[in-house]
């Protein structure tokens, strides 16, 4: 039977990348051989949002948690980062951890900073658990070919429409989450509805049309997405639309989880609806046979 004793991988952990998913199989792993349990102890909310700045996530909490968990981890400790955290020193934020778990091991990147200010590194993680009596590891920065896996850089490679390159690093595909909402209709009276996907704080690909995977509960579909201001019919607001393939459904107010597999081609302003049609049902032709490849 496992001890009340933890091994916490320490971490924002937005996309839960290779490295990422490293570092908490290493804490799962320590736990088992320990016969303790894992934690993943992270915040709600990115710390640089209290200093004013706007934070494109990889991930919603819902998607962190599932990630975590699913990697092994017997609990995950999410909470929020408030004007109380932010202020704490590297030894008091170390005492309200301590209060949280009783800790066994910390594993955390080589990176990582806490307390005010960021004033605690890794080298002070290291001394402050020898006296305060629990083991610190830090995990070594991870590459893959050649390059530092970051949360910054896979950003960068869905900014530019490069999903299949932000995947490697993921080891999954990039997914957008949000609730259905209703938007022109013009796919459903031109022979393709969409469900427009209302994203808040999420990294937007590049404009333009990729073949997805589209998740709603337990189930999976293909679906094409589009992801642009629809130029063809006067559109001036980004949106992001989902065809799920061979379903009319009306997906009003379900909640979506759109899987980016590969970019179609760049947005396109067409002459006219017509020309619009036929450029949307290659591109499902297109999305279909990418998607046969893919498991």
């Amino acid at each position: 039977m496992k001890k009340e004793k933890y091994a916490i991988a320490l971490g924002m952990f937005d996309g839960v990348h290779a490295g990422h998913r490293a570092l908490i199989s290493n804490a799962v792993d320590l736990a088992a051989r320990k016969g303790i349990c894992s934690a993943v102890f992270t915040f709600s909310n990115h710390p640089l949002e209290l200093i004013n700045r706007n934070i494109s996530y990889l991930t919603t909490n819902e998607q962190r948690e599932r990630l975590f968990l699913e990697l092994g981890a017997d609990r995950v400790d999410m909470i929020p980062f408030t004007e109380q955290i932010r202020n704490l020193s590297p030894v008091e934020f170390l005492h309200l951890l301590g209060e949280r778990h009783q800790i066994d091991t910390l594993i955390a990147g080589f990176n990582y900073s806490f307390g005010k200010a960021g004033a605690g590194n890794a080298e002070l993680l290291k001394k402050l658990g020898q006296e305060l009596g629990f083991n610190v590891e830090i995990e070594e920065p991870f590459f893959m070919d050649g390059e530092l896996v970051s949360s910054t850089r896979i950003r960068e490679l869905i900014k530019k429409g490069e999903v299949e390159k932000a995947q490697d690093l993921l080891k999954r595909p990039y997914a957008m989450t949000g609730a259905v909402v209703h938007n022109r209709r013009i796919g459903r009276r031109i022979g393709y509805p969409t469900a427009n996907l209302n994203v808040k704080n999420m990294v937007l690909p590049a404009d333009g049309v990729y073949a997805t995977r589209t998740r709603i509960d337990s189930l999976t579909f293909d679906s094409v997405t589009n992801v642009g201001c629809n130029p063809t019919v006067g559109g001036s607001t980004r949106t992001v639309e989902t065809h799920i393939l061979n379903s009319n459904a009306d997906l009003y107010g379900l909640t979506m989880e759109v899987g980016l597999i590969k970019q179609i081609r760049s947005e396109k302003k067409f002459s006219d609806l017509d020309e619009l049609k036929i450029q949307i049902a290659s591109d499902i032709e297109t999305a279909k046979k990418i998607l046969k490849t893919v498991k």
